[in-house]
């Protein structure tokens, strides 16, 4: 059996996640171990000696071996400038458009990120979760031809049209980003320290969205305070029922520009893929999660293969 390995990295604005991977022919790529980062933000240029801080140990192991990372790192605040690929992009398009370059021996690729032209008419943008979308394909082989809904919630909420393997379209919805500022600098929530979840109150603020009657997200906002203020909503839950506002809206738009029959996949952290899923089912679509770590190292593997070992 033909033994390699390589590191991949998911290098975003706030961590930097590292990945020891090993590649056996005809087996799916395995994980070996994983270590973690500042992200480049908190980096102030010195990439190089961030990376070799955290990897060099794999590399006096293993030797010399092909790094492949991700993320913020391509843009143009990282280490190198990758550009960005317009849609439709497969795997092979990604893989092209890498930026090659050695440094102390190791072969490093960072990979392009995506552009295109919204469903608004807007130039849209991403980097980092088109890895995920790859690894989801490379993991659910069976259904990858199959067109599909992705939604990538966070920060910055990426929803990804997907047919025949290929990313034909997204638009980002500023949903997480929002709920950060109106939660620190709004009056609408007055007990920001509230760390416990309820789910019947998130379900309320989806509700609120579903019930609008022609107004709009900005109509329904108010609703945080005046609920508090009339003694209608423990301050505790504010957290909770603007966050079900956020997510309902940014559900029942992207549905009004996407095919409504089609599945959802929803890949993200914990807590908010459980939120999405709620909201998506009660909007009556067929949704379903899957673990992040596993997508992403699927993902990794694609790219590896389309560079090392296809060609």
């Amino acid at each position: 059996m033909n033994t390699q390995h390589f590191i991949a990295g998911d290098w975003g604005t706030s961590n930097l996640r590292l990945y020891l991977c090993q590649f056996d022919t005809g087996q799916p790529v395995s994980l070996l171990e994983t270590r973690h980062g500042p992200g480049i933000s908190e980096v102030q240029g010195d990439f190089s000696a961030r990376f070799f801080n955290l990897a060099q140990d794999w590399i006096d192991q293993h030797g010399a071996m092909p790094v492949i990372l991700s993320g913020m790192v391509g843009s143009n605040i990282g280490w190198k400038e990758a550009p960005y690929l317009s849609c439709p992009v497969d795997a092979r398009a990604i893989a092209d458009g890498r930026v090659a370059f050695t440094e102390k021996g190791l072969e490093f690729s960072i990979l392009a990120g995506v552009r295109t032209q919204n469903l608004l008419g807007t130039p849209d943008v991403m980097r980092g979760e088109e890895l995920q979308l790859l690894g989801w394909l490379c993991n659910n082989p069976k259904s990858a031809d199959q067109p599909r809904l992705f939604t990538l919630p966070g920060t910055h909420n990426k929803w990804t049209w997907v047919v025949e393997q290929r990313i034909e379209n997204f638009i980002t919805a500023y949903t997480g980003e929002l709920f950060g500022l109106l939660r620190r600098n709004s009056i609408l929530i007055s007990d920001d320290s509230a760390i416990s979840f309820n789910p019947d109150v998130f379900m309320e603020g989806v509700q609120a969205i579903k019930n609008l009657n022609g107004a709009h997200l900005v109509h329904a906002l108010f609703g945080v305070r005046s609920r508090q203020v009339l003694g209608e909503m423990a301050s505790a839950d504010g957290l909770s029922y603007l966050s079900g506002l956020l997510a309902g809206a940014d559900v029942m738009g992207a549905l009004q520009m996407f095919d409504q029959n089609t599945p959802v996949t929803v890949i993200g952290e914990a807590a908010l893929t459980q939120q999405y899923l709620m909201a998506l089912t009660d909007f009556g679509v067929e949704a379903e999660s899957c673990d992040p770590a596993a997508i992403a190292l699927g993902g990794f593997e694609t790219i590896y293969r389309q560079l090392y070992i296809e060609r």
